[in-house]
């Protein structure tokens, strides 16, 4: 019977852990944003939406995502200064 409390205490914390650490994005469409630059990737995994979103999930630091696709660019930003209509550009913003 402990076994049974313990083990559904666990998955219950497990649970609120995973709701706690979710990170909603407004995306944008054709929008170049600036500010303070955290890091700029360019691995294959981070030249997806998706991708250059959970890159942004997982740094603290990360205001901000510009994905450049043609170019194969992953631009996480600390802070957004600026945003501005750029034909080809993908941004998201923490919410």
């Amino acid at each position: 019977m402990f076994k049974l409390k313990s083990l559904v205490a666990v998955l219950a914390f497990s649970v609120f852990s995973v709701e706690a650490d979710s990170v909603n994005f407004e995306v944008k469409e054709n929008i170049a944003l600036s500010g303070k630059i955290a890091t700029v990737k360019t691995s294959s995994k981070y030249k997806s939406i998706a991708g250059c979103q959970a890159l942004c999930e997982k740094k603290n630091a990360c205001a901000a995502f510009v994905l450049d696709s043609k170019a194969g660019k992953c631009s996480i930003l600390k802070s957004v200064t600026n945003e501005v209509a750029k034909d080809g550009l993908t941004s998201g913003v923490k919410s």
